[in-house]
């Protein structure tokens, strides 16, 4: 059977890693919470599957869901769009692609930063796009700059996805960056695509702040967010895109053609999160648990700081490790990790070219899992280092004989 170059270039290295790891392994590589969909939410998918709810939708998902996330956006991140710029997908990836399919002509560029999350790449490419990297300096705390995305564009560059808080980096992006990266956007006609997926998952002192409220954003922003990382509705597939109405209506027209709606049964229990006053405890205690678990990683860099290093992530529940000090580089020492510790993260090349010697480790597993599997991970990291300095003395010895 034929396969398209398209589907030929895609590569199956980053779900095999995340989803596929032999039994036994510690997994710090998942990218979901690591808690259940909250009970009254179940309870309300199962009142619509029972009044028969269950028949397709409008492509733009139900009025009191959209009704719901305009609320929201209104209250939370200070954005004001009517529910008809509103449309709801299955998952917020497939927002950010049909965004990309609406804004992207082929050969036209799309700024990323260098890391982000591996499939903002490989969506861009199968919207016909040019991925373009907008280098983070490790030296500055991966701080986005105005002149970094100058240097980076070009005539052909037409939009800029920022993610904030940031995966892989777990940076929440200040304000004061952001209003640098309004201003570079609008000096060079930029669309910004916001991924604002990981909103709720922030660490004090730290806020999120949607680049779509700043003055003069809003016209040229899309905000993409969604239920899976707040509301532990990861299986759920619930997203949602919030455009000026020439481009929902697009967007609604391209999630018709493609992926038809987002599930109905889905769409209800989504609708059930965002209004029922008790997700906001539910949250807080998710939020609660992955402090403590940020603060488990954090301890063993600090306790291993010949080997590793890491600034604390200011959201997500990732932590962006530099494994540079024990002489390998990321892909190297994810892959002896897993061999020598039983211990599974992502290598950081994964995520660009900036990341070739970070990890990224997941916290969104338990406390137990994340103690045991930072102090195999470290363990093994610092007896490489010891055998490549070992090696490097050898060396010299010899070439002095």
């Amino acid at each position: 059977m034929h396969l398209s170059n398209r589907a030929s270039k895609i590569s199956e290295e980053p779900f095999f890693i995340a989803l596929n790891l032999p039994p036994g392994v510690l997994r710090l590589t998942g990218g979901e919470p690591d808690f259940p969909s909250a009970t009254f939410v179940l309870e309300a998918a199962s009142r619509a599957m029972t009044d028969g709810q269950t028949h397709y939708t409008a492509p733009a998902g139900i009025i009191p869901l959209r009704q719901g996330i305009a609320r929201k956006l209104k209250e939370e991140n200070k954005l004001s769009y009517d529910p008809n710029e509103i449309v709801v997908t299955p998952g917020s990836s497939g927002a950010v692609g049909l965004a990309l399919l609406a804004m992207i002509d082929p050969g036209e560029e799309v700024l990323l930063p260098d890391p982000a999350w591996f499939h903002y790449a490989t969506l861009v490419e199968l919207a016909g796009g040019i991925p373009k990297r907008v280098a983070l300096d490790v030296k500055d705390g991966f701080t986005i700059h105005a002149s970094s995305i100058e240097k980076a564009a070009s005539q052909k560059s037409k939009a800029l996805i920022l993610n904030s808080p940031s995966n892989p980096m777990g940076r929440v992006f200040s304000r004061s960056e952001l209003e640098e990266v309004a201003g570079a956007a609008e000096r060079l006609s930029l669309t910004v695509l916001s991924d604002e997926i990981y909103e709720k998952i922030v660490y004090p002192p730290h806020s999120h702040v949607s680049i779509g409220s700043l003055s003069g954003m809003r016209d040229r922003t899309i905000v993409v967010n969604g239920f899976s990382k707040g509301y532990a509705l990861m299986g759920w597939r619930v997203g949602y895109a919030a455009a000026p109405i020439e481009i929902s209506r697009k967007l609604e027209s391209l999630l018709g053609y493609t992926l038809v709606c987002a599930g109905s049964v889905s769409q209800y229990a989504a609708l059930e999160a965002i209004q029922n006053p008790k997700s906001r405890e539910y949250t807080r205690k998710m939020v609660e648990a992955w402090t403590r678990r940020r603060d488990i990683v954090m301890r063993h860099v600090y306790e291993n700081s010949t080997v590793v290093s890491a600034n604390p992530p200011e959201g997500t529940f990732y932590g962006w490790v530099d494994v540079s000090g024990s002489g390998l580089d990321g892909k190297h020492a994810a892959s002896l990790a897993l061999e020598k510790a039983k211990v599974g993260v992502m290598p950081g090349n994964l995520f660009g070219e900036g990341g070739r010697n970070h990890v990224r480790i997941s916290f969104a597993t338990s406390d137990d899992i994340v103690e045991e599997g930072m102090k195999r991970f470290c363990n093994v990291l610092t007896v490489a280092s010891k055998v490549n300095n070992d090696n490097r003395k050898l060396t010299h010895v010899e070439q002095i004989k």
